[in-house]
């Protein structure tokens, strides 16, 4: 402990650089073992997240390494705009992920973001 942040120490940035959205999802009863584009409905879900990304919403996203669940990242809507939109995933419908929590987050550290520092 008592390390420094670089990217907060100095001009200590008191605002989020960015708002974004977390979700949060577990693996759905039709879940099946193996990879994600082997999962039921695989293609329908692909179209929806390239129309996601195409749109400027869908970061980033997928399984988690123990195949538990998934994350993704939104950016550009808010927490019920984000709701709403999951909402529409195939793969809820399907089965394979069920939602398990949708979280707005105040991101003040992002070295993966293109984005200038303020």
């Amino acid at each position: 402990m008592g390390g420094r942040c670089p990217a907060l120490t100095g001009g200590m940035v008191r605002t989020p650089r960015a708002v974004r959205v977390v979700v949060r999802w577990r693996a759905g009863p039709t879940w099946t073992s193996g990879a994600v584009d082997e999962q039921p409905g695989w293609d329908e879900h692909a179209a929806f997240i390239d129309d996601l990304v195409e749109r400027g919403i869908f970061v980033m996203g997928g399984p988690l390494a123990d195949q538990s669940g998934s994350l993704s990242l939104l950016e550009n809507v808010s927490e019920q705009e984000a709701r709403e939109l999951v909402g529409e995933d195939p793969f809820l419908a399907n089965g394979v992920f069920e939602l398990e929590d949708v979280r707005a987050w105040n991101v003040f550290v992002d070295e993966l973001s293109s984005e200038p520092s303020a």
